[in-house]
């Protein structure tokens, strides 16, 4: 008896202690009926409060694009998002009401309270993680395929590899009764290879950091607005390729893939 209660048990804890490390975070990841909302309120995305100027940023880029996505869609509902400094009728909603973006993210029955506020039937917030820009050099000597082989400098090409990975959390809140409704992380992966001759290193020009927030900020939002409304748009990847060389290169192993 005792052993059999032992065996019930351990699993149990196991349970519990995940759920301690995981913060207690339970994913609903069933998408939830944003078609059938009248009113949606997309508020801006959340950041940390030690946040960089460029994540704040992106997190009102994300909210403004994905709000434009489902309005070109979902045409019968109203959508109602900050779109600059002077029309932002949710955060003057939230300063009317005494609260901040992080305790509406926090709290589903504060994000309740603000779409209710609004007359909304569903109430759309995220926060965003610092995206991760790294770069990887290839040392590893490429021949252009078509062209006279074997010559230094004219022929051998070697690679780089940029890559941008955003990372949101995004609930949805039904705004009428209060219950978190949909709570999963959504994140986009983009990457931007380069080719180019070796003594053309030094000149080689890549994708900004700059740029490659702008880039997030517009595939980001359709990753979200795919995830949540997935019958009603085409497939929208999470890693995608948004630059490649236009060129065949072969190394020992056979052609290369840029993948």
């Amino acid at each position: 008896m005792i052993r059999f209660f032992a065996i019930l048990f351990i699993p149990l804890l196991c349970l519990t202690i995940v759920g301690c490390i995981g913060g207690g975070v339970v994913n609903i990841t069933t998408p939830p009926e944003i078609d059938k909302a009248k009113t949606v309120v997309v508020t801006p995305f959340y950041t940390d409060a030690n946040a960089a100027v460029e994540v704040n940023k992106l997190g009102s880029r994300i909210s403004v694009n994905l709000a434009e996505r489902f309005k070109l869609i979902i045409k019968d509902a109203e959508w109602i998002y900050d779109i600059s400094n002077k029309i932002k009728p949710v955060d003057d909603k939230l300063s009317e009401l005494g609260l901040t973006l992080g305790q509406v993210y926090e709290d589903p029955a504060l994000a309740a309270k603000l779409g209710q506020a609004l007359n909304a039937d569903l109430v759309i917030i995220g926060m965003v993680e610092k995206p991760n820009l790294n770069r990887q050099d290839y040392n590893q000597h490429l021949m252009k395929q078509g062209s006279q082989s074997g010559i230094s400098g004219t022929s051998t090409y070697i690679r780089t590899r940029l890559t941008a990975t955003g990372r949101t959390r995004v609930k949805v809140i039904n705004a009428n009764s209060g219950e978190l409704v949909y709570n999963n992380r959504i994140q986009s992966y983009l990457k931007y290879w380069y080719a180019y001759q070796t003594q053309m290193s030094e000149m080689q020009i890549y994708k900004t950091d700059e740029e490659r927030y702008a880039d997030l900020g517009k595939h980001l939002p359709l990753r979200i607005a795919y995830v949540l409304h997935p019958t009603g748009l085409r497939l929208e990847e999470e890693e995608k390729i948004l630059l490649k060389p236009d060129i065949e290169l072969k190394g020992t192993g056979g052609i290369v893939e840029f993948n």
